[in-house]
Parts: structure tokens; sequence; C-alpha cells
């Protein structure tokens, strides 16, 4: 017969050794689980660092040295930059870039938002619209530009045409220093608006009914309810939307520019980023360039900045 002593003293200790044993499980399966983040999550983590990191850090790097690829580089300190002060075009390329951005992103947001509103009901012909307003998606930037070329042009183009009909002189479009960059903008509007609708069709379709029931029962009309129940509704997408919109009018301009007009006629459609790409490609500038990209990336943190700053008052 054992002693009870001894009973006693293995019944103290085997709650500790079975809270050990599952502490000690614990500690593996959490091992286990970050060991299939990490391998989940690595090659995502090394592919953003080798193509987004890397290159943002270089050209932060050579904006600070003067570097044509043939000869070793020099460095220049912030002399690129200052040389960006004295520089016309720079000057005139963030002007039109800031034209293009609050010409291109403003409206993509309220038409986007009403075409959305509009192909959330049900009417006739509802899907061949929902297949039209996808095309800009299917075609390419390039194919869109030589397509739009061909319908603005002033002479043989649908566009004035259609003018015509009217009684309406047609501009000359991507031939006139007035017109390019108004054409070049519209063009920007129509390859942004398919996304910026599927993101705001699809907050549509989350928003709880009741509430838009509730609203006709107080006698809420159509834009009251649109106003006061369906646009805070989407706010947050609208976020989304602008942010989205505001990388593509930067960014994805510069196929259509490079299509259209090359930044002509006169530099009245030279954007920054078409700027960036003729410094480095054209001129071998690539120190340049650099400052220029450098300055480009500054300016768009400091719209995301603005766009998803907290607005007065909101409470924390």
């Amino acid at each position: 017969m054992s002693d009870p002593s001894t009973l006693a003293l293995a019944q103290a200790k085997s709650p500790i050794r079975r809270g050990g044993n599952k502490a000690g499980g614990d500690a593996l399966g959490k091992r286990q689980t970050y060991m299939w983040a990490a391998l989940f999550v690595g090659p995502n983590v090394l592919l953003f660092a080798i193509f987004i990191i890397i290159p943002i850090l270089g050209a932060f790097a050579l904006s600070l040295f003067q570097w044509n690829l043939i000869r070793p580089p020099v460095f220049v300190g912030l002399d690129n930059f200052t040389r960006m002060i004295n520089d016309p075009r720079a000057i005139n390329s963030i002007v039109r870039t800031a034209y293009l951005v609050v010409g291109g992103v403003i409206p993509t947001i309220l038409i986007s938002f009403a075409l959305a509103v509009l192909i959330n009901t049900k009417f006739p012909g509802l899907k061949l619209i929902r297949t039209l307003y996808l095309m800009p998606i299917v075609i390419s930037f390039v194919a869109s530009a030589v397509l739009w070329g061909y319908l603005l042009d002033p002479r043989w183009g649908p566009v004035n045409w259609v003018l015509a009909q009217f009684g309406i002189p047609g501009p000359q479009w991507l031939e006139s220093t007035t017109w390019a960059l108004p054409a070049v903008t519209i063009v920007t509007i129509w390859l942004r608006i398919p996304v910026a609708l599927v993101l705001y069709l699809a907050a549509l379709q989350n928003i709880n009914q009741s509430l838009i029931e509730a609203g006709q029962l107080d006698g809420a009309n159509f834009f009251q309810r649109m106003r006061f129940i369906i646009w805070p509704s989407v706010r947050p997408v609208t976020l989304l939307v602008t942010i989205v919109t505001l990388r593509g009018v930067l960014f994805e301009s510069f196929d259509v520019v490079a299509v259209m007009t090359e930044g002509g006629p006169l530099r009245s459609t030279d954007i920054l980023i078409n700027y960036i790409y003729q410094a480095a490609f054209d001129r071998l500038d690539f120190g340049y360039a650099s400052a220029l990209a450098v300055v480009l990336f500054v300016i768009v943190m400091i719209l995301t900045l603005f766009v998803t700053g907290k607005p007065k008052g909101e409470a924390r």
C-alpha cells in the first residue's frame, strides 16, 4: 500500500504537469502559426521590398547625384532640387499636374457615384449598361488613348461631327493649347470611372434598406435620401475611391499623354510624370529625374494624408 503522503504529493504535482504541457502546446501552436504566416506573407513582402521599397530608396539616393549612365555618378547634394526651382518646365509640369488632379479626381467621384446609384436601380437595358461601363477596364490604356485620339480628331472625329449637328463649332482638341489638357482630363476620367463605379456599387448594395424605407415613410424625397442616408453610408468607400483615383490620375495618365500629345502642344499637357520620363530617358539626366520623382512622391504623400485625415470635430 502506498504512503498517503506520497499520493498527496503526486496529486499536487499532476495539475502542474498538465498545465505545463498545455502551455508548451500553446507555445508550439503559436510558433507553427507564425511559421505558416511567414511562409505565406514572406514572398509578398520580399517582392514588395524588391520592386517598391528599394526603388523608392534608390530614387531618394540618386536624387543627390548627377548621373547620365555613361560617367560615374557625381554627388551634388541638393543641387537637383534647387535647380528645379529655377526650371520653368518643372514649375509648368507641377501646375499641369495640379490641374489634372482637380479636374480628374472630383468629376470621377461625382460621376461614378451618380452612375452607381442609377445602375443600382432596376430598369430596361440594365445588363447592357453594366457591360458597357466595364469597357475601359478591358481595353488597355494605350488602345484607349489611340481610340480617343481618333474620336477627338478635329477634321473627321465623331465628337466634332456630333457638335456640328447642333451648330457648335468643335475645338481643335489635341492641337490646341487651350483644349489639349481638358481632352486628356476627359480621357483620364473615362478610364478611372469603372473602378470607382464598381466600388460604389458594392457599397450601395450593402446599405441597410430599412434606413431608406424609413426615410421614405418620413416623407424624405430622393435628394434628401441621397444627402442624409445614402451619401453618409458610402463615405468610407469615397475615401478609398479618392485614393485609388488620385493614384491613377498621377501615375497612369502617362500612357494617355505619351500616346495622344507627348506633352504638347507647346507643353500644355506636360504633366510631371511625363517630364520625369523625358528627363530620364531622353536627356539621360537620371539624377534630376529622380529629384522630380521625389517631389511627385512627396505630393502624393501630402495629398493622401490630407484625404485620410480626420475632419475637425470628429471624435477620436
